[in-house]
């Protein structure tokens, strides 16, 4: 049995979007620049049901293609199946939820999925489909009829074309946005339990090196492209770990302040940061780095979260210190409502985080996404509640595990939206540590949670210039897309307005 006919003869390529945040679909802009080197036609659409019978009917897309996450894949199954009422198309979906939930297929409508990384897999597939070859055999892609195997990670990943930027930034408000996203690598090199890294890991045993880096000359190439065309304030580097090879960094230093000389924040590991790293960084441009801790408690760090980082809380404020000692932002994150903690250990993090001077201490609380390491452990030690699979899972919402009361479940999310402002103003910590001890979770502390974040990322994390129109409208933004997930519920909105419920 074959894979349904495409709707007519043609190459367009349709990708659908549930929303806009603040971050590119890396994933969309580079199967877009692959299918384009195939001569297929790209276009992109944020899905409105007032809107997207007519996007459809001008494009007459061959392929309608999602990137989803767990967290949205029932939406983008719920968008498929209204328009697979409607048109004639094949569906394709790839991202993190069919990479590591394939059974995804089965569900009504959806064609293909593609697992892992996409972009030789999707150029090999639009390849065979246009000869009229075997596509649905195609590695990394699976039908009803057919699973396939993955094929190598890509070893190279400047042998890739450079992504489509454009098919973003011309499509949605990203264009226009002073701050712009970037990666120089792909992988991680560490297992931490709350991440599907060790899952990644495993189904690509065998099959390449999973952490790889852009040479610093491709990576500064991307940017002054972007730069051509669109405004550029502050960028972000969004590597799980950037420049983890300090002659990595040697090279980019002088090439990126030389060629860019944009200020950028970067995730780095504690265990990387010495004096020289970090002067490396602070060469470049860099304004700010961002570093977790995750938890104040040793032993739930290594055994709970399996970080790795071999050291106390010391030499965690010595590393911390040594940043702000160099001139640069700190941005930590933390994991508030871990099993076996306790609520001593959440204020422990507030102190330590405020001991190393870090600037925004960011806190969100433990959701243990199916099939991590951590969620094993939950459903190992009866920790998650009936259903749980079912539930909207947020880090910006109230636990879910059953170990904890209603009580501290209360007092975790308030120290989740003081956690900032607690780290960063001594003065006001006394009355926000009372209000989260002894008051009900309100949604003006929701509310003051994403002034207090702005006020602290605009001052000290991601400083650039900009008219208020622009921060004030960054900050509606803010709201309407932090909001909902503090509270655990989905946006109401033009994108799902229309859709029937699952089932």
């Amino acid at each position: 049995m074959t894979a349904p006919p495409p709707p007519a003869t043609g190459r367009n390529i349709l990708f659908v979007i549930d929303s806009v945040d603040f971050v590119d679909n890396f994933g969309i802009a580079h199967l877009s620049a692959v299918a384009k080197q195939q001569h297929w036609q790209t276009f992109l659409t944020v899905y409105d049901s007032r809107t997207v019978d007519s996007v459809m009917t001008a494009v007459q897309p061959v392929f309608v293609c999602y990137s989803a996450m767990s967290s949205n894949a029932d939406v983008y199954l719920q968008i498929n199946r209204r328009l697979k009422s409607r048109f004639r198309f094949l569906s394709l979906m790839g991202g993190p939820h069919p990479t590591f939930f394939p059974e995804v297929i089965e569900e009504e409508g959806l064609d293909f999925i593609c697992r892992g990384e996409g972009e030789l897999a999707f150029a090999e597939f639009l390849r065979r489909f246009r000869a009229g070859e075997d596509y649905e055999s195609t590695p990394n892609f699976s039908s009803k009829t057919k699973k396939n195997e993955l094929g190598p990670l890509i070893a190279r990943l400047d042998d890739l074309p450079l992504p489509d930027r454009g098919i973003i930034y011309d499509s949605t408000e990203l264009g226009g946005a002073l701050l712009k996203t970037f990666m120089s690598s792909r992988g991680c090199p560490y297992d931490c339990t709350y991440c599907h890294n060790s899952a990644f890991k495993e189904q690509y045993k065998g099959k390449g090196v999973v952490y790889r880096t852009h040479s610093p000359q491709r990576i500064v190439e991307e940017i002054k492209q972007v730069r051509a065309r669109y405004p550029i304030h502050f960028i972000k580097f969004e590597d799980d770990m950037f420049a983890a090879r300090k002659r990595w960094l040697e090279e980019f230093a002088p090439l990126y302040r030389r060629e860019i000389n944009i200020p950028f924040n970067c995730l780095q590991r504690l265990e990387y940061v010495t004096e020289e790293r970090v002067a490396l960084i602070k060469e470049a441009g860099g304004a700010s780095i961002t570093a977790s801790i995750e938890s104040a408690n040793p032993r739930i760090r290594e055994e709970i979260l399996n970080r790795g980082m071999r050291f106390g809380n010391e030499e965690i404020r010595d590393r911390l210190r040594i940043v702000k000692r160099v001139g640069l932002g700190v941005y930590t994150s933390t994991i508030l409502a871990l099993p076996t903690s306790t609520l001593k250990d959440e204020y422990d993090g507030i102190r330590l985080n405020a001991d190393s001077g870090v600037d925004f201490a960011g806190a969100t609380i433990l959701a243990p996404f199916a099939r991590t390491p951590i969620w094993f452990y939950c459903r190992e030690h009866h920790l998650l509640p009936e259903k749980a699979d079912e539930a909207m899972l947020s880090v910006q919402a109230r636990s879910l595990l059953t170990c904890f009361s209603e009580k501290e479940k209360d007092i975790q999310w308030n120290l989740s939206v003081f956690y900032p402002a607690m780290v960063k103003f001594a003065w006001l910590r006394p009355l926000l540590l009372w209000l989260a001890r002894h008051t009900r979770p309100s949604r003006l502390y929701s509310l003051f949670h994403v002034l207090s974040k702005g006020y602290l990322f605009s001052r000290y994390i991601f400083h650039f210039k900009g008219c208020w129109g622009i921060k004030i409208r960054m900050l509606l933004k803010a709201l309407h897309i932090e909001g909902p997930r503090m509270w655990g519920v989905k946006r109401s909105d033009a994108v799902c307005d229309d859709l029937p419920s699952p089932g």
